[in-house]
């Protein structure tokens, strides 16, 4: 039967990537959470309908219902780095469930529906600015980082679609393609984080672009050219540009300007977002490098701000066209 390797395998799949993470931190602690409860889910779905295994089926509900609002708050902490008060008001969907298990069963159906297809779109609306609202990513990263989020707000929407078909199916036909159901969604979960963790094409035509109300006049663009100055200037003193872990709020606090208004100096000025710009010099010294001494590309990689090949290959390639191996054999270093 299909569903009861794929629900533990999604479990194992969480528990590898919870072990890739390390001990518990302030930076991670909500997504080991999250996969935490995912790979309880998976357990659960796995015994009860693999194995008709009913006693533990009041506890499913209630991780159901955490996943989507675990979800949201690990975007809260890449985004922003902590949490606030409001945070806690995110425990209010698992305050309902627990209420409805015990006075109003006929409800969980639906309000857990209403929950991953809540917070599926408040995801994706968070995230519809670009890599810019994810201000405490590292530039080097937000870019994959963006499209993960994006990916996992879909997932939620589509959890929603798979609970409401499970649900309808208890209704009219006592759960008989419930086991098949909770398999479909089992696929869509391991494919959509296989896909949002394996992309790593070229980022061309992602810079976050200006709504039409935002088009800028003539004094705005004459406003943004002097941020611009300011943040070019910042920048580049001190090779501010060649910290591996410089993000969009330590640059804005080093200009002393709103993050919102880097992002729209930058993106007035270049036609880029923040990342691809600060990138984009990053690879330029590193062509310098390339071309005038003998040392590895690794290091030279490290000392330009990256911190995988893959990253450092991408944006090369993005900026100059080819490979640094390549670039290399084309600017050989003078004897």
């Amino acid at each position: 039967m299909p569903l009861i390797p794929l629900s533990f395998l999604f479990s194992l799949l969480c528990l590898a990537l919870l072990w890739r993470l390390g001990w518990p931190s302030l930076r991670y602690g909500i997504g080991q959470l999250l996969l935490l409860v995912c790979a309880w889910q998976g357990l659960l779905v796995g015994i009860r309908y693999g194995y008709q295994f009913n006693q533990l089926n009041m506890l499913q509900p209630l991780g159901a219902v955490m996943i989507p609002s675990l979800t949201y708050l690990a975007l809260q902490v890449t985004a922003k780095g902590r949490l606030g008060w409001r945070a806690g008001l995110h425990l209010l969907p698992m305050l309902l469930v627990a209420m409805a298990l015990l006075w109003a069963p006929f409800v969980l159906d639906i309000t857990i529906v209403v929950c991953y297809l809540a917070y599926g779109a408040a995801v994706l609306f968070y995230v519809r600015g670009g890599e810019n609202c994810l201000q405490q990513v590292r530039l080097t990263e937000s870019w994959l980082s963006i499209r993960l989020w994006r990916s996992l707000g879909m997932l939620l929407i589509a959890c929603g679609i798979a609970e409401f078909g499970i649900a309808l199916d208890f209704w009219l036909f006592a759960g008989r393609h419930a086991g098949l159901l909770a398999t479909v969604g089992n696929i869509l979960v391991m494919a959509s984080i296989c896909l949002a963790l394996s992309r790593s094409g070229a980022s061309q035509n992602t810079s976050d672009t200006l709504a039409d109300d935002e088009v800028p006049n003539k004094e705005d663009q004459q406003q943004a050219e002097s941020w611009f100055g300011q943040v070019e200037q910042r920048l580049r003193q001190d090779n501010l540009y060649l910290e591996a872990d410089l993000n969009l709020a330590r640059l804005a606090r080093k200009v002393g300007l709103p993050a919102r208004k880097v992002s729209l100096a930058v993106n007035q000025q270049t036609g880029m977002n923040v990342s691809q710009y600060v990138n984009q010099l990053r690879i330029q010294q590193a062509s310098e490098w390339l071309s005038s001494s003998d040392r590895p590309v690794t290091e030279i990689m490290l000392e330009a701000g990256f911190s995988t090949k893959s990253n450092f290959n991408r944006e090369f390639l993005r900026v100059q066209g080819m490979s640094p191996s390549e670039w290399r054999k084309l600017h050989p270093v003078d004897p």
